[in-house]
């Protein structure tokens, strides 16, 4: 049997970034702090953290998170299922999305069950190719990714196809595009990006054009909802969800450069194979209203 005061000393440490703000958390001393982690390594025989700034855990420690925070929630659904007020209270659930799904479609999929089964949602936002890593660490539960292959202990579900547009004002589109559509026009014509990791724009250049991060000019704008206003503004052009940007193609404000051969991505949902009931019927909904809202 492991001990879990042990195992929250790992998870304060690795949460807080160091052992002197751990011991803040935890009401000890930075060497009380110091020993339980010694303990644990000791009882598993390897390090479990890199005392770097910040402290960052080691493979064998990422798995032990993983499992601290997996009993964590079952240990949650039991106690609200063994007292009087069962069900009625909350229970937290890290999960990692994308930019781009929280911006045009999660929140309509999930927002229901979230209400009815009393769910914290604590999100971080990553690029859809990187979310995978976040649950593979055990920083959360669960994450909608573009990775179709779960990590071991984890089960997977496909959500859906989500298109892109290639999108721009009409006055850009014919400043900078009046001559097609080609590689030339690409290196040439401003783009908007969400950050330096924005695969779906960034994979779309070079797998269609050849195109690296050096060879075209382009702002970035870390925020979904601003990229498509830095664009309805006229200063780039960018790859927004389709589901964001229909009704400005409808109506001409913008227009789309690419209308034959939009840019579009696969999603997942990969959470934990061991889960509490209502993280269960969290995933579940999750799916089936995203394969409602997504192209099959």
């Amino acid at each position: 049997m492991l001990d879990y005061k042990l195992l929250d000393a790992l998870q304060a440490v690795l949460a807080e970034g160091s052992f002197e703000k751990a011991a803040r958390v935890l009401c000890i001393t930075p060497s009380a702090v110091s020993q339980r982690i010694r303990q644990l390594e000791e009882r598993f025989g390897q390090m479990l953290l890199v005392r770097s700034t910040p402290v960052r855990a080691t493979a064998a420690g990422h798995r032990l998170l993983r499992h601290v925070r997996q009993v964590g929630v079952l240990e949650g659904e039991l106690e609200s299922e063994l007292t009087e007020e069962a069900g009625d209270g909350w229970m937290t659930l890290p999960i990692a999305v994308n930019a781009d799904s929280l911006a045009s479609w999660f929140l309509d999929a999930v927002t229901d069950v979230a209400l009815r089964e009393r769910l914290l949602m604590q999100m971080t936002l990553d690029d859809e190719g990187h979310t995978l890593t976040l649950l593979k660490n055990g920083d959360v539960i669960g994450c909608v990714t573009s990775a179709d292959t779960p990590p071991t202990g984890c089960v997977s579900e496909r959500l859906g196809v989500m298109r892109y547009r290639c999108i721009a004002t009409p006055d850009f589109a014919a400043r900078y595009f009046a001559d097609g559509v080609d590689r030339r026009q690409f290196t040439r014509a401003p783009a908007v990006i969400f950050n330096r990791r924005d695969t779906m724009h960034l994979g779309f250049l070079e797998s269609r054009y050849g195109i690296g991060p050096a060879d075209f000019p382009h702002s970035i704008v870390p925020s979904v909802p601003s990229l498509l206003d830095v664009v309805c503004a006229g200063i780039g052009y960018g790859l927004t969800p389709e589901l964001q940007v229909a009704s400005l193609l409808a109506s001409g404000e913008l227009v789309d450069l690419l209308p034959d051969v939009p840019p579009q991505v696969t999603l997942h949902w990969h959470c934990w194979a061991l889960q509490a009931p209502r993280l269960a019927r969290f995933s579940g909904a999750l799916v089936a209203e995203a394969r409602a809202r997504l192209v099959p």
